[in-house]
């Protein structure tokens, strides 16, 4: 009996001084997803500018229409990666609270999939469209 009592008083103990030791790793652990979540919202905005800069340089003439559209899908599909590695970071009601809601980052990707139209249908060229970056130049 009295050797029971011992080990359940040592389990005690063992528990009471082992719990802070389990909250820092769980701390550092949290630390270290909230970095790499910062670190891949960065790299999205990044990616985003890439995006319109492209888009940019098309309506410039820097690059072909056939150029473009490699870069764009190329760019576009990047950052739907960085997207998805996001999501399996952050958890949907953060997602949902960032503004995108159920199902918005699907609907996100969707339209990055999209590539944009730049051939009319009656041949004419398209109107560059408007975007913060251009709206803030003038």
């Amino acid at each position: 009996m009295e050797f029971l009592l011992i080990v359940v008083v040592f389990a005690l103990v063992v528990l009471v001084i082992a719990t802070p030791l389990r909250r820092g790793r769980v701390e550092q652990s949290e630390r270290r997803e909230a970095l790499e979540l910062a670190e891949l919202e960065a790299a999205k905005e990044a990616k985003y500018h890439e995006i319109r800069d492209a888009e940019m340089d098309f309506r410039t003439g820097k690059l072909s229409k056939e150029d473009h559209r490699i870069l764009d899908r190329q760019l576009r599909g990047e950052a739907i990666q960085l997207l998805r590695r996001i999501d399996t970071i952050k958890p949907p009601a953060e997602a949902a609270a960032g503004g995108l809601g159920p199902g918005g980052r699907a609907a996100a990707e969707a339209a990055a999939r999209a590539a944009p139209d730049d051939d009319p249908a009656d041949g004419s060229e398209a109107p560059p469209r408007e975007d913060s970056t251009s709206a803030t130049m003038r």
